[in-house]
């Protein structure tokens, strides 16, 4: 079985090594190892090839080559918002819509090709050629989902309309469900039951993609499309929308910090793979639900202004997701680009801080972010003097290119020394 310390040995060599790290997670589950047989089946001709390969790149020890890997990310996220959205200095001046609908379905492409498929077909290309393939995929999927949904469907949906740029809000928002409707399916739910009945790449991927379509449906047509729709009114809606975007928002933060960094744990713990994997998916409904509290709380009481909580009016049921964006950043960059670390001490204890550090870095971006970044640097526009800033763009952009940088390109010109 592979782990992380054979991951470590391959000099970061291989994204689709990278791939098994962040989304399936600690091999000592034995509820899940069979759920990923097969991925490590796919990869394992990949790894003996690259094996013996001497890794291009600057070598660095784990620590600068934390902070590298973190430079870049900002460096090209931020040159990226220079050309596409910065609403004073942007050459294209795509802010916040219809780039943040492009950039969420670049997303969800993204957990289609990494998440369920496997980066199934590019393991036999070498980098940067196997990077720059995954990107231009991507990148023409998600454009032309968007296009389609846009300047198609909402020809016939107001919903989705073209005109005034209506359209791009509902667009994106699937995404805010899809993420969550399929991307638990390889991770929290470790391929169950597919794989448990043999099924390998590209199969497995393509009956999770249906069955991500089916939830995703589901939760949009529950959640979303009421409030977007041409003939919404209070009495049609299940909550309203802020509400909806901030509760699911914290359903995702419950589903990556189990799946990142506490080994899939208290779904382990109940037994086979279908209940560990039905567990998952209901458990992190009410999890999600205590995070969404626990947020809004936190968010009303210490780390938004009382003027500015006064002036963000019922919207502030949003806002668990603006916070929890960040936590979700600092949650997939920790066991990417620092190796999920600590790793040596107790299992209870290793999942204790890698939690307590990651939620931590989240709340403290958050802070730092709100009270000056977006508002200095990204040129965002206040809430109050002193508080400003949409996190959920500037941080998808960033959680976008970690995952290209990093799970496509395989940290391409960065080389891990061992230790």
């Amino acid at each position: 079985m592979f782990r992380l310390e054979r991951l470590n040995t391959m000099h970061h060599t291989s994204d689709v090594f990278l791939f098994i790290t962040l989304f399936v997670g600690n091999r000592r589950h034995n509820t899940i190892q069979r759920g990923t047989a097969y991925m490590e089946r796919t990869v394992e001709s990949s790894a003996d090839a690259v094996e013996t390969k001497k890794p291009f790149g600057l070598e660095l020890s784990p620590v600068a080559f934390s902070v590298m890997s973190f430079l870049v990310i900002q460096v090209v996220s931020y040159m990226v918002w220079l050309l596409f959205v910065d609403p004073v200095r942007g050459v294209w001046k795509f802010y916040p819509q219809p780039f943040g609908a492009y950039l969420f379905w670049g997303i969800l492409v993204l957990v289609f090709l990494g998440f369920n498929l496997g980066m199934f077909g590019l393991s036999k290309y070498d980098q940067p050629m196997r990077g720059l393939i995954a990107t231009a995929i991507t990148l023409l999927i998600a454009f032309a989902i968007t296009a389609l949904m846009i300047f198609g469907y909402g020809t016939m949906d107001p919903a989705f309309t073209a005109t005034e740029g209506v359209g791009y809000g509902a667009v994106g928002l699937i995404v805010l469900i899809g993420f969550y409707g399929f991307g638990v399916l390889p991770t929290n739910m470790g391929g169950w039951p597919w794989t448990d009945v043999g099924l390998e790449q590209p199969l497995a991927g393509i009956a999770q993609i249906f069955v991500g379509f089916f939830l995703t449906c589901i939760g949009y047509v529950l959640l979303i499309y009421p409030s977007v729709a041409s003939w919404t009114s209070p009495e049609k809606v299940l909550m309203p929308l802020p509400t909806a975007i901030g509760w699911f928002y914290s359903v995702i933060v419950s589903w990556l910090t189990t799946a990142q960094v506490l080994d899939h744990w208290p779904w382990t713990s109940f037994g086979s793979r279908a209940k560990t994997a039905i567990g998952a998916f209901i458990g992190n409904f009410i999890l999600g639900t205590v995070i969404y509290f626990v947020f809004l709380a936190l968010l009303k009481n210490v780390l938004i202004p009382a003027e500015a909580v006064e002036k963000i009016g019922a919207a502030i049921t949003l806002w668990p997701a603006q916070l929890g964006v960040w936590i979700v950043f600092w949650m997939i960059f920790w066991p990417l680009a620092v190796g999920n670390v600590p790793n040596a001490l107790s299992p209870a204890a290793n999942r204790f801080v890698r939690l307590a550090i990651t939620w931590s870095l989240g709340i403290l971006s958050f802070v730092v972010y709100m009270r000056w970044f977006a508002m200095d640097v990204l040129n965002e526009a206040s809430i109050v003097p002193g508080f400003g800033g949409d996190p959920l763009t500037w941080v998808d952009l960033l959680n976008f290119v970690m995952l290209v940088y990093i799970l496509y390109f395989g940290s391409y010109g960065l080389v891990k020394k061992q230790e």
